[in-house]
């Protein structure tokens, strides 16, 4: 990753920590992703989740009531967080064609903390029938925040000639359905499987003139 792609991912960690400063709780969360995605609600149970993060179901319990708790807690967290990433994005010195490429750039990272954002909320649009009540208000509150700092940039990029004269809103929507789709594709291959190449993504995005 580039220098920026790499503070990007820094703030994200420093961020998901903020937002979850007890260590056990942490793990919890990270390891429900992992069972969430590949089982979906109806089909992950607590002692699930507890084995894959190496814990007692009392241990697990001692956080949350139940897994409804847990998928709230995490759909939240990644809506916050999604927002949070283009944000941090939109803050970078450089033009917004750069600052979309870093941000690309640490959201395809085999290593990275950003992809997990996006797959709880795949996951959402997948069985939003059976989430909980409070995980669907959340998501009308807080699903927009991305474009908010998306937009901003894709139109600042139109301006200056380096990003192609289309719709913002709908190279918006097409820009965050591939994140989705890669987080997606990455937990059910795992990390290891060829990815595309940032440029490849952005292909769509960047002005030929």
């Amino acid at each position: 990753m580039s220098i920026q792609s790499e503070a990007l991912d820094r703030k994200f960690i420093e961020n998901f920590e903020k937002m979850i400063p007890d260590k056990g709780n942490r793990q919890i969360i990270m390891n429900a992703i992992e069972v969430f995605s590949r089982k979906g609600l109806a089909g992950t149970k607590i002692k699930d989740i507890a084995e894959k993060a190496g814990f007692s179901q009392g241990f697990v319990y001692n956080y949350f009531k139940s897994k409804d708790d847990i998928f709230i807690k995490i759909f939240d967290l990644a809506l916050e967080g999604a927002g949070n990433s283009v944000k941090y994005a939109s803050e970078l010195e450089g033009t917004p064609y750069q600052k979309i490429y870093w941000l690309t750039e640490a959201y395809l990272s085999p290593e990275g903390i950003s992809m997990h954002h996006w797959r709880l909320i795949m996951l959402q649009a997948t069985t939003s029938e059976g989430i909980p009540e409070e995980a669907k208000r959340i998501s009308k509150e807080k699903i927009k925040k991305p474009f908010e700092y998306m937009l901003p940039m894709i139109i600042e990029g139109q301006n200056l000639g380096e990003i192609v004269k289309e719709d913002p809103l709908t190279l918006s929507i097409t820009y965050f359905s591939f994140i989705q789709g890669l987080g997606i594709t990455r937990v059910q291959n795992g990390k290891d499987i060829p990815f595309p190449s940032v440029d490849m993504v952005l292909s769509f995005l960047r002005s030929k003139a």
